[in-house]
């Protein structure tokens, strides 16, 4: 069973975090402290995170990442939850909304529905390095994000397999993040108002300054039309 923590009360919100992260980070950086006023908010750590991290397990997939998100909507007995993810948790969020019948508004924190394909060249030069430097050390979490870049670029993305919606999904971007301008050429064929861009903010601080985003996805949580 995926590790969860549950705070506050109202409908179900599921937070999953990123790459080489954990769920109390989202505790850590302030972002529980405000959605739990409103939401029941689950925090969870993906399967290679967090203090279950295990290398020889092979559920490193998107597809098994959105399984994770799946199984805490079950084990809450939810009728319905919202959905936000950062990085990584953004991408395995993208794939739940294909499948889980659920999932109500998602947002997406820092990461596109592309499939990783269309960054093959850094995916791959990340897993080299994550393996690498797992050797080195002999630290196994490192050999797990290893993993995990290589098992990304089997996902196909999302972006023709998603009903999009503005009322229903937000994407939420750093005009200094990487993933930005591949973003925008993306969202652009799909519906350009789902796109909401932070000023001067880079991947990181899209996370670790909630201060930015939290109006606004408090907003589009609460928005009933």
């Amino acid at each position: 069973m995926v590790s969860y923590l549950t705070f506050g009360d109202g409908p179900d919100l599921i937070l999953g975090h990123g790459m080489a992260q954990n769920k109390n980070l989202w505790l850590e950086n302030g972002w529980v402290e405000e959605l739990s006023k409103i939401r029941r908010v689950h925090l969870f750590d993906f399967a290679g995170h967090g203090e279950k991290a295990i290398l020889n397990n092979n559920n490193f997939e998107v597809t098994d990442m959105a399984e994770n998100i799946d199984e805490i909507s079950k084990d809450i007995k939810c009728e319905n939850f919202d959905y936000i993810g950062f990085s990584m948790g953004a991408r395995a969020g993208f794939q739940a909304a294909i499948k889980n019948k659920k999932l109500n508004k998602l947002i997406s924190l820092g990461m596109h529905p592309g499939g990783p394909k269309l960054e093959e060249k850094r995916f791959i030069k990340r897993s080299k390095a994550m393996k690498k430097l797992g050797e080195k050390t002999g630290d196994e979490k490192y050999l797990i994000y290893s993993k995990i870049f290589e098992k990304a670029l089997l996902w196909k993305g999302a972006i023709d397999s998603i009903n999009w919606d503005k009322d229903k999904h937000l994407i939420i971007m750093g005009e200094k993040d990487d993933n930005y301008k591949l973003t925008r050429s993306l969202i652009y064929d799909i519906d350009v108002q789902i796109l909401y861009t932070l000023k001067g903010i880079n991947h990181k601080n899209t996370f670790e300054e909630p201060k930015h985003s939290l109006n606004v996805i408090i907003n589009f949580l609460q928005d009933r039309s």
